[in-house]
């Protein structure tokens, strides 16, 4: 059997305390076939993942084993970083310092017999890694004063949301045609907050937050709980996705006038997106997920598989 290896790769965003030192994690994935070309699909497979340092054939940094179950679409994903460790440390690593390269070695049989091999470049270092390990400079002029801890985002038709750290306050029309505040309490430290022409969204670690239009006319807040860490965030004119390495939330208008959450499954985690006018689409190595207008005029996910490997996408403005 041999393995068609690496495909993709897909750096997550992380969080790195600045009084601590946080592990370090990459997102890795690959589609593994046997000699026919056939993917090996819901089948276990041994592998090594090595960080080379200034070529394919260089020094290795950090030595790991993973042993992974292929999905239905013969695709294994797994965090480098969080396998067994064989030599080396990867908090260690000095990005600065690269080239950096991947080395993968598979088993297709689920152990330790690494028949197949393939590198890959690291063309871009996760930049809170290089921020981690990097010597700090000299110090350069002070610039002008920043902003207060409360952040303020808004929205084109009016509203707008100012944060805390416990508290999100949101300002926008009232069901009586006046305006008001509308207050909700949030988990977490807000990572991220994008705003659409109508709606305004704020996602911690694990619950997303919505601000917009309520079914009585006015405005209210909509939260929804994330499965996963988020990933990132995009906003169409006027409906907002908020994604997961396997979950994809969006927030648009329902069928009843208001603003609702819907969420739909993801089969890996996705490669890129387009935005369209006020359509939202994320896709993965097999499968597109289209967000959009719903025949009962709501919005709702619309799921597609691919016949081939994504090689980018378009969108209309």
């Amino acid at each position: 059997m041999r393995a068609f290896l690496p495909f993709a790769f897909s750096f997550l965003l992380m969080h790195i305390e600045l009084h601590a030192q946080a592990p370090q994690r990459i997102s890795y994935q690959a589609v593994v076939r046997d000699a026919a070309e056939a993917l090996l699909t819901n089948t276990t497979v041994g592998m090594r993942i090595s960080i080379l340092q200034g070529s394919g054939s260089g020094p290795s940094q950090y030595t790991e084993t993973h042993v992974s179950q292929s999905n239905s679409n013969g695709l294994v994903t797994f965090e480098i970083g969080a396998g067994t460790v064989v030599s080396g440390d990867l908090n260690g690593i000095d990005w600065a310092d690269g080239p950096y390269f991947i080395l993968s070695e598979t088993d297709p049989d689920g152990g330790s017999d690494y028949s197949i091999a393939g590198t890959s470049q690291l063309l871009s270092v996760p930049y809170a890694f290089f921020a981690a390990n990097s010597q700090a400079g000299p110090q350069g002029p002070q610039g002008p004063p920043g902003q207060s801890n409360c952040a303020v985002i808004r929205t084109g038709d009016g509203r707008a949301v100012v944060y805390t750290a416990g508290v999100a306050h949101g300002f926008g029309l009232s069901s009586t045609g006046g305006s008001q505040w509308y207050s909700t309490n949030l988990d977490g430290p807000v990572v991220g907050a994008v705003a659409s022409d109508s709606s305004v969204v704020l996602y911690t670690a694990s619950t997303a937050y919505g601000f917009a239009l309520s079914s009585t006319g006015g405005s209210s807040w909509n939260n929804t709980t994330l499965s996963g860490t988020p990933v990132g965030a995009l906003t169409a004119s006027a409906r907002i996705v908020v994604y997961t390495s396997n979950n994809a939330y969006g927030f648009g208008r329902s069928s009843t006038g208001s603003t609702a959450w819907s969420n739909t499954s993801l089969d890996a985690p996705a490669l890129d997106h387009v935005v369209a006018g006020d359509r939202i689409v994320l896709y993965t190595p097999t499968m597109a997920y289209g967000y959009g207008l719903a025949s009962t005029g709501g919005s709702q996910w619309y799921p597609t598989t691919l016949t081939g490997t994504p090689e980018g996408g378009q969108g209309t403005r």
